[in-house]
């Protein structure tokens, strides 16, 4: 990995030294720099998990990506700098104790040299610091631990809290998430496929695009507003960071082997 570059990339120094708080600075940095985004899957784009594919995406290219793409080349960075990293499984977990399919989100457990901390740089631009990996209440995240078993819920703007990821601390590889990425990008019922999305912090809040509706959140008030396709094309270069040199489709084709 280019190091130096990937700091670049985001616009941060290299640490002196893998502490929480050159930590929260990284992360500070990437969710303003390296927007959530799924337009390669409506661009017919192939998303490959192979980590000298994704340098060249985000660092090269100056794409984003989803949670696998982000969380995976963001752990590598971190354990390129001296932090130790896991990568583990997400899933959603609702109040009655279901769990969705095990590999449907991608987390790391990180530990500096003075905490050890859960982070998020693949979760829509929603976490902009590293959160403490101890049950409790940690800003707008909540924390809790069941066994082996931990989850977040995080507050929303009504005050409410609201259900988030769940986990465990097992070890993973960025290559156990290959076949739920397949499914992510060409299965009719995955979010992503009917959905286009960029998402990306700024020092006030956080800007969107889903669908053709672009959303600030700046000092907690929230606007937003339809726009054309033209806009919304050039709404993803100026704002998002995200030049394509290929028109989206309305509909992304199906294999029928996922």
């Amino acid at each position: 990995m280019d190091v130096a570059a990937y700091l670049a990339r985001i616009g941060a120094p290299r640490p002196a030294a893998p502490t929480s708080a050159s930590l929260a600075a990284l992360q500070r940095a990437h969710v303003q720099s390296v927007p959530f985004e799924d337009y390669d899957i409506h661009t017919g784009v192939t998303i490959s998990l192979e980590p000298d594919v994704l340098e060249r995406k985000i660092v090269q290219r100056h794409r984003g990506g989803y949670c696998y793409e982000l969380n995976g080349l963001f752990g590598a960075l971190l354990r390129e700098l001296g932090f130790a990293v896991t990568l583990v499984a997400a899933f959603s977990l609702d109040d009655n104790g279901t769990r969705g399919p095990d590999v449907d989100h991608l987390r790391l457990l990180v530990d500096a040299v003075d905490g050890n901390w859960v982070v998020d740089v693949g979760n829509g631009a929603r976490w902009p610091q590293p959160v403490p990996r101890r049950p409790g209440v940690h800003g707008r995240v909540q924390v809790y631990r069941d066994g082996d078993v931990w989850w977040t819920t995080e507050r929303r703007g009504d005050g409410s809290w609201e259900r988030g990821w769940a986990w465990t601390p097992q070890p993973r590889q960025l290559a156990d998430f290959a076949e739920r990425n397949r499914y992510q990008q060409y299965d009719p019922s995955s979010d992503f496929v009917g959905r286009r999305v960029a998402a990306l912090a700024t020092p006030t809040g956080r800007i969107s695009l889903v669908n053709g509706v672009f959303a600030e959140l700046a000092n907690g008030v929230r606007t937003e507003r339809e726009v054309s396709a033209a806009e919304e094309w050039a709404l993803l270069a100026d704002r998002f960071g995200i030049v394509l040199d290929r028109p989206w489709a309305e509909r992304v084709p199906v294999l029928t082997s996922c």
